[in-house]
């Protein structure tokens, strides 16, 4: 991700460019000093992105990016070490998850040059983007602010940029849909006063793939772009950081028999589906093969066999089988193995069987009777009110459209939920509280 870069001049002066990870350690911000407190007040292009004090490594949302680099240029002369310039690089970029246009952001926020280099001079940054033909760098603009640092000057500099991603630059295709994984290159170089003369140093450079297999050799924040369907929408252009994993949040304060379900599930069984604390995300199943997941853990009948009248939330509520990890995921237990199912299981027979009932105004969940958990089931169902059922999910069509989730996509489930449990050999007991109250 961080190739190095080295040119020798005829009169042997030789500068190599490298770049890492900005980690807290390997530079030295120079705060308040020369020109750095500008820094502070440098608008920045995404939010939670603070130039003054930078965060480090690689930051990204699902459409934004704030990551932290240090650039350095080491200058040789005669075959003895010379000095070296070092800069902290502040990369913002935003995508679109409407359209291909990626803007981007190079804020050099701190330089340090030695004592022994008079002055050291940035060029304009040159970007590259990958696949040709497919992603096209449409504008680079030159540095804003003087772009020379002379001993002592800490001062800082940015400039914008922006690329189109397009199947064939020419807007979505239906017929075609595409998936592409890009890979951009970053590179600056300067000039460097050394004795009786100016050279020319090697690009510094970072890039977000490690070689040309952009499927299977991306970073964490390399770009996604694509022009399918995302849910029943119609094909549109959109592009996401695909390594980000986002978050779909229940309303456990207006449902809260279905998020003690997927609470229970999640926390209790070994296979944690959907936990961020556990690093177990849920995989989104597109287009749905679900209705098969679902024949197998909630056959028909199920819930009004087992469940409890009590739970109905409204008139017209009906019982419903709650199933966990949902039926429209690969963590699903009705998704056979030969299909890509995590989790497989014949019946929902085999996994964890509740139902929910409400006692004197309080809600319980129960297991049902003749069925005690062993707790090393992979799945869950439970007999609950309909209306909490389907309500509860009912945001998730316009979370798979705003997060252009597609086949296979790891998303986390954030219950809403906290409990306080205590068991014995032969019961979990838990009181649980709506943390969205």
């Amino acid at each position: 991700m961080f190739p190095t870069h080295c040119t020798l001049s005829s009169d042997g002066v030789k500068v190599c460019g490298s770049a890492e990870l900005y980690n807290g350690r390997n530079f030295t911000l120079h705060r308040g000093i020369g020109s750095r407190t500008k820094t502070a007040t440098t608008q920045s292009l995404v939010s939670n992105c603070d130039l003054a004090n930078p965060r480090a490594g690689l930051w990204t949302t699902r459409f934004e990016e704030c990551s932290s680099f240090v650039m350095a240029w080491e200058i040789d002369v005669g075959g003895a070490p010379w000095g070296t310039v070092k800069a902290l690089v502040v990369n913002e970029r935003k995508l679109d998850p409407k359209s291909g246009n990626i803007t981007e952001r190079i804020n050099v926020t701190d330089v340090d040059v030695p004592a022994n280099i008079p002055t050291f001079t940035l060029d304009p940054p040159t970007i590259d983007c990958k696949p040709a033909g497919n992603c096209s760098v449409q504008n680079i603009g030159g540095w804003q602010g003087a772009a020379m640092w002379v001993p002592g000057d800490h001062h800082s500099v940015t400039a914008d940029a922006s690329y189109l991603w397009g199947p064939t630059l020419t807007g979505p295709n239906s017929t075609s849909p595409q998936v592409m994984k890009l890979g951009v290159l970053f590179a600056i170089q300067g000039d460097a006063e050394v004795p009786g003369q100016k050279v020319q140093s090697a690009p510094a450079a970072f890039r977000d793939f490690a070689s040309d297999d952009l499927e299977n050799d991306g970073a964490s924040d390399q770009i996604r772009c694509g022009n399918t369907k995302i849910a029943n929408e119609v094909p549109t252009i959109g592009c996401v950081f695909h390594n980000y994993v986002p978050t779909y949040t229940f309303n456990a304060a207006k449902f809260p028999q279905a998020a003690s379900h997927a609470w229970l599930i999640q926390h209790k069984l070994a296979n944690h589906p959907g936990s961020r604390a556990d690093s177990k995300p849920l995989y989104f199943l597109q287009d749905s093969n679900d209705s098969g997941n679902r024949t197998v853990i909630c056959p028909a009948k199920w819930a009004a066999a087992n469940g409890d009248s009590s739970a109905l939330d409204r008139t017209g509520d009906k019982l419903n089988c709650d199933e966990f990890a949902f039926n429209s995921t690969y963590n699903s237990g009705g998704m056979p193995s030969l299909a890509g199912g995590l989790n497989p299981v014949s019946s929902g027979s085999a996994c964890v069987q509740t139902f929910a009932s409400r006692q004197d105004g309080v809600l319980h969940l129960f297991n049902i009777d003749g069925f005690v958990p062993t707790w090393k089931e992979v799945c869950g169902r439970s007999a609950i009110s309909g209306y909490e059922n389907s309500s509860s999910m009912s945001g998730f069509g316009s979370f798979n459209v705003n997060q252009r989730l597609l086949d296979r996509d790891p998303y986390w489930l954030n219950t809403n939920m906290s409990a306080a449990c205590s068991q014995d050999s032969t019961t979990v007991k838990c009181t649980m509280t709506v943390n969205n109250q």
